[in-house]
C-alpha cells in the first residue's frame, strides 16, 4: 500500500465522523449558516481527518480550519453540534501522538481554536481558556500515549539486544572452549605421532639387512610421521598464539586426586571414590574426563556454599563415568551463570558422550558425565602403555 493512502481503519473513522457532522447539519441542529456551504465545509474537514497519520500537522490545520474557524466566520454557534468537537479533539490527540514536532502541532491547535472563539464571540478570555484547556488535554493524551509506545518499543529492543548479546556470548564461549579443546588435542595427537614415529624408527633399526622392503615401508611411515609432526607444530603456533608458553603434559584421571586439594584447603570434606578396573584410557578421553571433573570442582568452589564434595570415577567395560556431587545450596541453575557447562558438554560430545548437570532431590548439586571407551581402543591403549 502506498504511503499516502490512509489505512482502512482511518477511512472508516473519517466516514463515521462525516456521517455524524452531515446528519447534524441536515437535521437542523446547526441553523445559523447556509446548510450547503456548512455541509461542504464539514465534509472537507472530516474527510481530511483520514490522513491524520500521514501528515498530522497539515491535517490538524485543515480540520480545525474547516470545522471551527470557517463555521465561526459564518456565524455558527460553537455549541451547535457535537460531531465536529469529537473530530477536532480526535485530530488533536492524533497530532500529539504522530507529529514529529508535537509543540508545533500544539501551537497550531491553540492558535486556530483561539481564532475561532474570537470570530464567534469576540475576545472572551474564559471561552478561549476553556477551549485551550480541552485542546491541551487532548494533546497531552496523545503525547502520553506516544511516550508509552516509545518506552514499550525501547523495552522490546533492549530485550532483543540482550537476547542477541546472550547468544553472541554463548557462541563465543563455545568457540573459545572448542579452541581450547583443539589446543589440548593438538598436544595429545602430537605426542601420539611422536611415539609412533619413535617406535617405527626403533623397529626399523632392528630389521635384518635382507629385509629391504620392510625397511623401505617403515622409512616411509617414519618420514610421514615426522612430516606430520612438523605440520602439527606449525598448527600449534597458530592455535596458541605468540604469547603462549610451551605445552604442558596432558593430564588425565590419574591426577584427579590433585584436583581435590584446593577443595580441602577451602575447608570442604572432599572424597575420591574409584570403582571398576582401572586401566589406561585413550589420551583424548582421559583428558576430557579430567577437564570435566576440574570444571565441576571449580564450580563447586565458586558458586556452591558446600561443606562436602564427592568425586567418583567409575571404569566400565565400554565407558568411563565421572560424578561430582556437593551438598551446597548456592548454585545457580544451569545456563544462568558462566559457560563452564558449555565446555563440559563440548568435551563430552566430542567423544560421543553426554553430561548432565542439575540439583539433587535431597539438596546439593551433581555433575554426571559418561564418556564411551570402545573395547578395542581400550585394549590398544593398554598395549601401547605396556610398550
Amino acid at each position: 500500500m502506498p504511503r499516502w493512502v490512509p489505512r482502512p481503519v482511518d477511512l472508516a473513522a473519517a466516514a463515521a465522523l462525516t456521517a455524524g457532522t452531515q446528519a447534524e447539519v441536515w437535521a437542523g441542529l446547526v441553523v445559523e449558516a447556509p446548510r450547503p456551504l456548512l455541509a461542504v465545509t464539514y465534509f472537507v474537514g472530516t474527510v481530511a481527518a483520514a490522513w491524520h497519520r500521514i501528515a498530522p500537522v497539515a491535517v490538524l490545520a485543515t480540520v480545525l480550519t474547516a470545522l471551527a474557524v470557517v463555521p465561526a466566520a459564518l456565524g455558527v454557534d460553537q455549541n451547535a453540534g457535537l460531531a465536529w468537537v469529537v473530530a477536532a479533539l480526535a485530530v488533536i490527540v492524533s497530532a500529539g501522538y504522530h507529529a514529529r514536532r508535537p509543540l508545533v502541532a500544539l501551537a497550531v491547535a491553540l492558535g486556530l481554536l483561539g481564532a475561532s472563539i474570537v470570530l464567534s464571540n469576540g475576545v472572551v478570555v474564559g471561552d478561549i481558556a476553556y477551549a485551550w484547556l480541552l485542546a491541551g488535554g487532548a494533546w497531552l493524551a496523545g503525547r502520553a500515549t506516544a511516550d508509552r509506545a516509545l518506552r514499550a518499543d525501547l523495552s522490546e529492543q533492549r530485550a532483543a539486544l540482550a537476547e542477541q548479546e546472550a547468544q553472541w556470548r554463548a557462541a563465543a564461549a563455545v568457540a573459545d572452549e572448542r579452541l581450547r579443546i583443539a589446543r589440548e588435542l593438538h598436544d595429545v595427537i602430537a605426542h601420539s605421532i611422536s611415539v609412533m614415529t619413535l617406535h617405527v624408527g626403533g623397529i626399523r633399526r632392528l630389521l635384518r639387512p635382507d629385509q629391504v622392503e620392510e625397511r623401505t615401508a617403515l622409512e616411509v611411515v617414519e618420514r610421514t610421521g615426522r612430516e606430520s609432526l612438523a605440520e602439527m607444530h606449525r598448527l600449534l603456533g597458530v592455535l596458541r598464539g605468540p604469547e603462549a608458553g610451551a605445552p604442558a603434559p596432558a593430564p588425565g584421571l590419574a591426577r584427579v586426586a590433585e584436583l581435590l586439594e584446593p577443595a580441602r584447603t577451602a575447608g570442604l570434606q572432599a572424597d575420591l571414590v574409584v570403582t571398576g578396573k582401572v586401566r589406561a584410557l585413550p589420551a583424548g578421553v582421559d583428558l576430557a574426563a579430567y577437564r570435566i571433573v576440574q570444571e565441576a570442582i571449580t564450580n563447586v568452589l565458586r558458586h556452591a556454599a558446600a561443606t562436602r564434595l564427592t568425586c567418583a570415577v567409575e571404569y566400565g567395560r565400554a565407558a568411563v563415568e565421572v560424578h561430582v556431587v556437593d551438598d551446597g545450596a548456592g548454585r545457580s541453575a544451569p545456563g544462568s551463570g558462566g559457560h563452564g557447562h558449555v565446555g563440559m558438554r563440548e568435551r563430552a560430545a566430542l567423544y560421543g558422550g553426554a553430561v548432565t548437570v542439575g540439583p539433587q532431590p535431597g539438596g546439593g548439586y551433581a555433575v554426571h558425565a559418561v564418556l564411551p571407551v570402545p573395547e578395542p581402543a581400550a585394549n590398544m591403549s593398554a598395549t601401547e602403555a605396556s610398550l
